[in-house]
C-alpha cells in the first residue's frame, strides 16, 4: 500500500488564513464590546474566526 504524500496550504495560503482569523477575532472583540449588537452575530463571528484559526492549526506538517 504506497501512501499519497499530504497535502497542506501553502505558505501565502496559511499567512492569509492566519491573519485573516485574528482580523476576525480581534473584530469580534471590538464589536462585543463597543456596540449593542446581537449576542448571537458576534459568536458567530468568532466562530468563522476560530474556525479558520484551527483550520490553520491542524494544517500544519509534523
Amino acid at each position: 500500500m504506497s501512501q499519497s504524500p499530504e497535502k497542506h496550504f501553502s505558505q501565502r495560503t496559511t499567512n492569509v488564513l492566519l491573519g485573516a482569523s485574528i482580523v476576525i477575532l480581534i473584530a469580534a472583540l471590538l464589536i462585543r464590546y463597543l456596540t449593542n449588537a446581537p449576542q448571537e452575530g458576534v459568536l458567530a463571528l468568532m466562530g468563522v474566526g476560530v474556525f479558520l484559526f484551527l483550520l490553520v492549526a491542524f494544517d500544519q506538517p509534523e
